[in-house]
């Protein structure tokens, strides 16, 4: 089913690597955790996780890329994180 978008909608996503892998658990538990989301205001929609743990895709809606690098320069996210603009066409 089509998501009956207008024009496209923005993005923002963030990439992390876990050396050590990351549980479902944990990663539960890491967004049950972030700070001051609504004064940047970011949303959170969706996190994917590698089967073994080791790599993190999350898609939020903000106003820009450069609101989820602020909620994360709080939240302590490590400095190999990438976060970059995205927009989602559909067909």
């Amino acid at each position: 089913m089509a998501l009956g978008y207008s024009r496209p909608v923005d993005f923002i996503v963030l990439e992390r690597e876990f050396p050590e892998g990351l549980s479902p658990e944990e990663l539960q538990q890491m967004a049950g955790s972030m700070q001051c989301l609504d004064l940047y205001r970011v949303k959170p929609l969706r996190s994917y996780l590698t089967p073994d743990g080791k790599r993190l895709v999350c898609v939020f809606q903000a106003p820009d890329a450069e609101a989820l690098r602020a909620v994360g320069r709080i939240n302590g996210f490590p400095p190999g994180a990438v976060v970059w603009s995205s927009t989602l066409h559909t067909p």
